[in-house]
């Protein structure tokens, strides 16, 4: 379960070994994923009842709007990854 106060940014990383759904529980925000084989951006607002689903490899951050509640659900244990977090730098 993830909270942040508007204004509030969480992500500039990716995943390398699971996928991540990111449920939005209250609140609404801006979502900015970067897919690794075409660099291309895409910025999708989301609001209360969203799913995103991110893939493997797919550089995102999430940008609180208002206050926000997340539930983040990943397809493989954190602890069982090799390396489960990349930082980079999305633009806001």
């Amino acid at each position: 379960m993830l909270y942040f106060t508007p204004g509030a940014s969480r992500g500039n990383h990716r995943h390398p070994e699971f996928v991540e759904y990111s449920l939005i529980v209250d609140g609404s925000a801006v979502v900015v994923t970067k897919d690794a084989p075409s660099m291309k951006e895409r910025v999708i607002h989301v609001s209360k009842g969203s799913c995103i689903r991110t893939p493997k490899g797919v550089t995102h951050t999430i940008y609180a709007i208002t206050n926000l509640t997340v539930i983040a659900m990943l397809t493989k244990p954190w602890d069982d990854c090799n390396v489960p977090i990349i930082r980079e730098t999305l633009k806001k």
